[in-house]
């Protein structure tokens, strides 16, 4: 067999370029094609799928299990104090993997490869990578005897396997998919798996490529290299390859963050073309078009779907029509944006929508935090409230606009809602939200959520799970804290001695003596730029402001003495304190996983981080 297979100009002493139409020749090509069938390769394509199609079962599992979980805490956390053995389990095994998940990892070549940033992400990128590096490099043989036996297997094995991958692809690219509705995952997470499988989808297509190019140098040259890549089964392959590359390079969060319009633009282009070029270039070979209708028909279905029920084109009174939005500005360079007549809608804390504004940037689709909840009377009196610090592009236009007037009004495009976790928040003893700068406008909802549940309860007599709120938010200028306020000092009111607010102003020159409520040490502030807002005179007990810039991660692991049976923190913000959240929470775990070790009079059955950001 090995002999067989040797590869080089001649082969059993026939030349594989002359001796092409002897009878030995055509012998030895029947011989090769009967060892590694030409048609077995498909089956490669199935071993990719198969992968994908557990993982999400798994991942389908698990959605199934939590939101049942938590519909069953809420009915009976007050009957029993004692979990089944099968819960139990779950709960140890599933803080084990938190432990490891939830741990940051800061490396430049994450960054710049565009792999995930959290270990437990990262670790199942690399497992699956080496799956199919498996499935891919170790099958022989890789080469066949003479180019004229037939395409390397090699070469076959990545082609199809980056075909297969496709439909996945796709999938993961839309904001409304079936991944998300299966499993529970929002579309922003998986599109850092979205981005790796374009990546992959890249090696292959060049392991695809390289076995060709190989034999055809080893055999014939550089002449009879470009006399076989000049036939139509080759060059068409050059355009879904280009499009490729331009689709990962492109995709990289450093070009996405200078120019993300144009790469929005571009991507979906990109997308398209590289769907109709691949079709031309698999022309039927081994019904790998198989592959690519599915592809297409979960990416129509999909779209189809977001047309329908999240954006204008949705079949109601307000079909293809704007809504109308308030600009107003707010302290610090920064504006809110109100949207009414938003009563068809219906949305949860943590989710946002993509805006799209009637007038000279149509085109321009950004996504925002939703900062406001339903309305707990009607829900004619909705409203969609999003606060946003200004950047290049739609946002920064929008402010220059408001320049001119304290308000704006405007006629905007509703996308969404979008995101969110399926995780019930009322089904959790202690919510930890945690959040800087803007970012609060995804901690806020919960806050706000929880609140008004807790002020129903009480005022109904009927029992309620979470009993301690912690809210925490980094601002860099005090004057920030009026984003919120009014909502803070609500929450405060009709929640009481549950809900805690930890306000901490990182730049602060000076500290006047004079406010009262906490304030830190001066040798603990940092450097900053303002001193002259005073609001902190009128803030109710339960709001405290700190200045200086805290440790976040000692913050999370003090929370250890205050932790109940169950504990949900959610945090949004900067990457770095994303990632300090991260690493607290991951060591929390160990309360769990050694929970027979602690003296408490209840074991801690689970502690869930939700965290949302937009830096992909």
């Amino acid at each position: 067999m090995s002999k067989l297979f040797k590869r080089g100009v001649s082969f059993d002493g026939m030349d594989c370029i002359k001796d092409s139409s002897s009878a030995a020749y055509m012998q030895a090509g029947k011989a090769s094609q009967s060892a590694v069938s030409w048609y077995y390769q498909a089956n490669y394509a199935k071993f990719t799928v198969y992968f994908g199609v557990v993982v999400i079962f798994i991942a389908c599992i698990k959605n199934i299990w939590y939101r049942s979980s938590d519909k069953v805490y809420l009915k009976s956390h007050q009957k029993s104090l004692n979990p089944s053995l099968i819960s139990s389990l779950v709960a140890v095994s599933t803080s084990y993997g938190r432990y490891i998940g939830y741990k940051p990892i800061n490396s430049y070549i994450c960054r710049v490869l565009a792999l995930p940033t959290s270990l437990g992400s990262l670790l199942f990128v690399i497992a699956s990578t080496a799956y199919l590096a498996c499935y891919c490099f170790i099958p022989h043989y890789w080469y066949r005897g003479c180019s004229g036996f037939g395409t390397p297997p090699l070469a076959i094995r990545a082609g199809v396997m980056a075909t297969a991958i496709t439909p996945f692809l796709y999938v993961l690219s839309g904001k409304s998919n079936m991944i998300t509705l299966l499993t529970g995952i929002s579309y922003e997470k998986l599109n850092g798996f979205h981005q790796w499988a374009g990546i992959i989808t890249l090696i292959l297509s060049i392991i695809h490529v390289v076995p060709f190019m190989y034999q055809a140098m080893a055999e014939g040259g550089a002449s009879f290299l470009a006399e076989t890549f000049s036939s139509k089964d080759y060059w068409s392959g050059y355009p879904p390859f280009v499009l490729l590359v331009v689709l990962c390079v492109g995709g990289n969060s450093w070009f996405r963050s200078r120019i993300y319009e144009g790469f929005l633009h571009l991507h979906w282009m990109c997308g398209i073309a590289y769907f109709a070029t691949l079709v031309w270039h698999i022309n039927n070979a081994l019904d790998m078009q198989r592959y690519m209708w599915g592809a297409l028909a979960f990416w129509a279905t999909q779209l189809i779907y977001r047309a329908l029920v999240k954006t204008a084109f949705r079949p109601s009174a307000l079909f293809l029509k704007p809504r109308p939005a308030t600009l107003t500005k707010l302290p610090k360079g920064t504006y809110e944006v109100v949207v009414t007549n938003v009563a068809d809608m219906k949305w949860n804390p943590g989710q946002h929508c993509y805006l799209r504004f009637a007038g000279s940037r149509i085109l321009d689709n950004h996504p925002f935090s939703i900062c406001s909840v339903p309305s707990t009377v009607s829900a004619d009196s909705n409203e969609l409230r999003f606060i946003i610090v200004p950047k290049k592009g739609l946002t920064g236009k929008l402010y220059k606009e408001l320049d001119e007037s304290i308000t704006l009004k405007k006629k905007v495009f509703l996308d969404g809602p979008y995101g969110g976790t399926v995780r019930d928040p009322l089904s959790f003893d202690n919510l930890s939200l945690i959040s800087s700068g803007s970012g609060v406008t995804v901690c806020l909802p919960f806050l706000t959520h929880v609140t008004q549940h807790i002020a129903k309860s009480i005022e109904a007599g009927t029992a309620f799970i979470p009993k301690d709120i912690h809210f925490v938010w980094i601002i860099r200028h005090e004057e920030h804290i009026d984003w919120i306020r009014e909502q803070l000092e609500q929450a405060v009111s009709i929640a009481g001695d549950y809900v805690t607010i930890d306000i901490y102003v990182a730049n602060r020159k000076e500290i006047p003596s004079d406010k009262t409520g906490t304030i830190d040490s001066p040798a603990e502030t940092e450097k900053c730029i303002d001193s002259s807002y005073d609001s902190r005179s009128t803030f109710p007990m339960g709001i405290n402001i700190h200045y200086l810039k805290p440790n976040i991660e000692q913050i999370v692991l003090d929370s250890e003495k205050y932790l109940n049976r169950k504990t949900m923190f959610v945090s949004s913000g900067s990457g770095s304190m994303r990632k300090s959240v991260g690493s607290g929470v991951s060591s929390l775990q160990t309360l769990v996983f050694n929970s027979d070790m602690n003296s408490r009079p209840y074991p801690i059955e689970e502690i869930y981080l939700h965290t949302e950001a937009f830096g992909w």
